[in-house]
Parts: structure tokens; C-alpha cells; sequence
């Protein structure tokens, strides 16, 4: 099939989900950072609201969405092993990642909605937020990793480290 036989890809697809995911980041970040504040508990309610409204806005869309960048991953161990062996097409490891930050901001999200109703769910709300957010600095190391921010990192850190000059 040739490119000109495709469907041009929407202008709006890519803006559109970066928009969702500045979204669901920035509502996480700012739920996590008031989690502990009696002050900003309305805040804290409003980021987590949003952050769970995004997450089942992507879940709606998803189901429905036939190509990327909206369609659901699909993460399997057939296409991880088959990547594996060749190193060719779109890393895996992308789709893994996505699932586990759907499900694990998710639930986390939904256990919030929960514990302001159920006060006996808010341990499960807390534990679900930390395993988020450790599924979230690892999908920051992954996305570092694979384009190439580990060997950028190291030429800044050379950069801004002075070398001992030589007598």
C-alpha cells in the first residue's frame, strides 16, 4: 500500500493528546503534591477529578479510536518477544507502559472518588497514588532511555562539570 493510499493522518489527533496528556500529568502532579494538605483538600479534589475524567475520557475514546494515536495499546508478550529478537517497528515496552499508567492512575484516581464517600479506602488511595507514581518515573526513565536522553544528559553533566585544568 502506498503512502498516498492511506487516510491522511488528523491535524488535531497529535495536539489533541498532548493536551490530554499535559492534562492527566499535571492533574497527577498537583493531587500528589496536596495529598497530605487539609488546607488544599478542594484542590486536591479537583486535580484528582480531572486526572479521572481524563483517564476515562482516553478509555471512551479508545474503544472506539482505530488508529494511533488514540487507539488503546496493545500490549502483548508475542509482540515483545518478536521485537525482542529483531529490534524492529515500535517498541513494546511503550504499549506495557501505557497500560500500567492507565491502570495504575486509574485506580488511583477512582479510589479517590471513593474515599471521600468510604474514609476506609483511603490507605487503598494512598498505596495506589505511590505505585502511580513509581510506574510514572518509570515511564520517564523509559522514554529517556529510548531516545537517546541518557547520552544527552551526560554531554550537559560534562558541560557544566569543569575539567581540572592541566599544569
Amino acid at each position: 500500500m502506498t503512502r498516498a493510499a492511506t487516510a491522511p493522518e488528523p491535524r488535531l489527533a497529535l495536539p489533541a493528546m498532548r493536551a490530554w496528556h499535559a492534562t492527566i500529568a499535571g492533574g497527577f502532579l498537583v493531587a500528589w503534591i496536596t495529598g497530605d494538605s487539609d488546607d488544599l483538600y478542594m484542590m486536591h479534589q479537583v486535580a484528582g477529578y480531572t486526572v479521572l475524567v481524563a483517564v476515562v475520557l482516553r478509555l471512551v475514546v479508545g474503544l472506539f479510536a482505530t488508529r494511533a494515536p488514540w487507539r488503546l495499546p496493545r500490549a502483548s508478550l508475542s509482540r515483545a518477544r518478536h521485537w525482542m529478537s529483531e529490534r524492529r517497528g515500535r517498541n513494546p515496552g511503550f504499549a506495557w507502559l501505557a497500560v500500567a499508567l492507565l491502570a495504575t492512575v486509574g485506580a488511583a484516581a477512582g479510589a479517590g472518588m471513593a474515599a471521600h464517600w468510604l474514609p476506609q479506602v483511603e490507605d487503598l488511595h494512598a498505596a495506589l497514588s505511590d505505585a502511580a507514581l513509581w510506574v510514572i518515573g518509570a515511564h520517564v526513565l523509559f522514554i529517556v532511555a529510548v531516545f537517546g536522553g541518557l547520552r544527552r544528559l551526560r554531554t550537559l553533566a560534562a558541560r557544566a562539570v569543569p575539567r581540572p585544568r592541566e599544569a
